[in-house]
């Protein structure tokens, strides 16, 4: 009898102090005994530390980013999920890499600094398995560690979360959450353009926007093991921007033509080095 396929998806850029830790953290023992065929992809933006070397050594797939930013390189991972719908007429790539990225039931999204602990991956797939579209883990709603998150963060991320429910009419608690989940059918309705740390209010816009059904768990968040990456005050205007294009650009059906526009400077979402 085959196995569910799960995608375990880790963006990351230079996070040899954790990413190690966080795949030995996966419960790959009890979602295999529960009929999940589970892989760990690695979504590398180019670091120049031991990652990749680590990443390697734990067993994990690794796809290789071209150009710079989170959102950026989940968009060109999202795309080998369905490589016959890409419009660049680019020959299918057959490696190791993309093939893992296929015809995944789930896909689990979690940031591979450290703070999120994957043993929540179980909680995510049974919400998914009750039928939800996607899955936020809110830890607003479980516990944060002292430590944590600042309280700069802390209020910042209220404040999005209550602007993104009043916007959308759809209830979220942690919009800047690093851990998600995906069933194959938002997989394939979700279009994303975002570049840098405003994907996670694009991923809950589009899903939104789209009619998908969204569901939060709680889970718990811990200290990251690292440098932060993020700069509260330029993502928080960006993120919120995000939002306020998706809610009204989308509608107007202006967005194509911006994108339009906004692709004609930047990579396409698609290229990257696969190993």
């Amino acid at each position: 009898m085959s196995k569910t396929k799960v995608v375990i998806m880790l963006p990351a850029l230079n996070e040899e102090n954790s990413i190690g830790e966080v795949i030995d953290d996966i419960p790959f023992t009890a979602l295999r005994d529960r009929g999940y065929d589970a892989i760990a992809v690695v979504i590398d933006g180019n670091s120049t530390d031991r990652t990749l070397e680590i990443a390697r050594e734990k067993g994990a797939r690794i796809i290789i980013q071209q150009g710079k930013g989170k959102g950026l390189g989940v968009r060109q991972a999202l795309a080998l999920c369905h490589p016959d719908d890409r419009e660049n007429g680019e020959a299918r790539i057959s490696c190791e890499g993309s093939t893992a990225m296929r015809d995944a039931k789930y896909l689990i999204m979690l940031d591979a600094d450290g703070t999120y602990p994957p043993e929540h991956i179980v909680d995510i797939i049974d919400a998914l398995e009750k039928g939800a579209d996607v899955v936020m883990g809110s830890r607003f709603l479980g516990t944060i560690a002292d430590g944590a998150m600042t309280g700069l963060n802390r209020l910042g991320n209220t404040v999005l979360s209550d602007a993104a429910t009043v916007l959308y009419q759809q209830r979220c608690t942690d919009l800047c959450t690093g851990m998600w989940g995906f069933n194959a059918k938002a997989l394939e309705e979700l279009e994303l353009d975002s570049r840098h740390f405003e994907l996670e209010a694009e991923l809950f816009a589009e899903s939104a926007k789209k009619g998908l059904g969204i569901v939060e768990v709680p889970i718990s968040y811990l200290p990251r093991k690292g440098e932060t990456k993020l700069v509260p005050l330029k993502a928080g205007f960006a993120i919120l921007d995000k939002l306020l294009e998706r809610r009204f650009f989308n509608a107007a059906g202006d967005l194509e033509l911006k994108t339009a526009k906004r692709s004609e400077k930047s990579p396409s979402p698609t290229p990257f080095q696969l190993l």
